[in-house]
């Protein structure tokens, strides 16, 4: 029977790099100033012996697990996804297991989930809860005395925030179909509950308003992320007297939908219809015409998010006692499926 192989320890790396085991400790947990040449030294000893950080014995030396916890409402959602890859990355150099819980956007899910990582099982929380104003969840927010990094959500004051310009994104959609010529624009978005919701109708309304458009409510659908919801509400759309020309699909669970909605329809992308989509998805770069899309880096609001929850977690002077917001620009990714819409009206 081959022998056990010996688990390495902080003090072989320390002998290995030549430096003290305090040292080492302080380049793993990301806690404290070291010199470069240190931090190289010890990042160096820890590759070449194959050290692995005990997270359970780190934990029980600081009274700390090591863990941060990520609420989202779909880990199938290709955005969703991106982020917490990035996040991981971070919390994973900075010596930090990062645990992922979909909460199905139910809030006595997401409840349920705070009370239970809130308990002291991980030591910080980042979070997209799915309604921004369920009271209950509020006050399980507001009761936690982990720190809190909200994702995409405003922070009340509860936490850091990593934000994303979903109003100025929306308005510059919005605005772009408008100078093609289209009047009936139609909008399907995330329930106003959340941020992205409002600040997304906020600047699709702002749009119409200077281009001297009336705002119709029949164009504009409030949605679940799912496909099936998206395809019969642009179904309904398509079939009214007055359909719109164009439709700005602002969920990425929501674009198969329409696109299989305008095809059932017997209609053609973008000669009946010019659609925009959101997030850099690869539905959206592969489609036949590959689609126009609202796009930001997600990657970066995932390290973002890591990054300030690892400087409350640091105590880093730097990031003070004020709760701080990031806020991410949009841009406008122009492809092939908008076109001047064809006379009808």
């Amino acid at each position: 029977m081959p022998a056990e192989k010996k688990r390495i320890t902080v003090l072989d790396v320390a002998r290995h790099a030549g430096v003290s085991q305090g040292t080492v400790s302080r380049v793993i947990t990301g806690k404290n100033w070291v010199s470069e040449e240190s931090r190289q030294l010890v990042e160096a000893a820890v590759r070449e012996l194959g050290y692995v950080p005990n997270p359970m014995a780190q934990g029980l030396k600081s009274q700390r697990s090591n863990t941060v916890a990520a609420l989202v409402s779909d880990i199938s959602n290709p955005l969703h996804g991106v982020f917490l890859a990035a996040a991981e990355e971070v919390l994973d150099e900075a010596g930090y297991l990062l645990f992922v819980s979909s909460t199905h956007s139910q809030p006595e899910r997401e409840v349920a989930l705070l009370n239970a990582y809130g308990s002291g099982r991980v030591d910080g929380l980042i979070v997209a809860h799915a309604d921004e104003s369920n009271k209950q969840v509020a006050q399980v927010l507001k009761a936690t005395k982990l720190p809190i990094v909200f994702h995409d959500r405003e922070s009340h004051g509860m936490g850091d925030a990593v934000i994303v310009d979903h109003m100025s994104g929306a308005l510059e959609a919005t605005r772009y179909l408008i100078g093609l010529g289209h009047k009936r624009i139609a909008v399907l978005t995330p329930a106003s509950k959340i941020r992205p919701g409002r600040e997304r109708l906020r600047g699709y309304e702002m749009a119409l308003k200077e281009a001297g458009i009336p705002l119709d409510p029949m164009l504009i659908a409030e949605l679940d992320a799912s496909s099936q919801e998206a395809y019969s509400q642009t179904r309904a759309l398509l079939e009214h007297k007055h359909r719109p020309t164009a439709v700005i699909c602002l969920g990425t669970g929501m674009l198969a939908g329409v696109l299989s909605g305008i095809a059932s329809s017997g209609l053609k992308v973008p000669e009946d219809i010019s659609i925009i989509g959101i997030g850099d998805t690869d539905l959206a770069r592969l489609h036949t015409p590959p689609i126009t899309s609202l796009k930001w880096d997600i990657g970066e609001c995932g390290r973002v998010a890591a990054r300030m929850l690892l400087a409350r977690l640091r105590g880093d002077a730097k990031s003070g006692l004020q709760a701080e917001t990031t806020r991410v620009p949009v841009e406008l990714m122009i492809r092939h499926s908008c076109a001047p819409p064809r006379a009808r009206y």
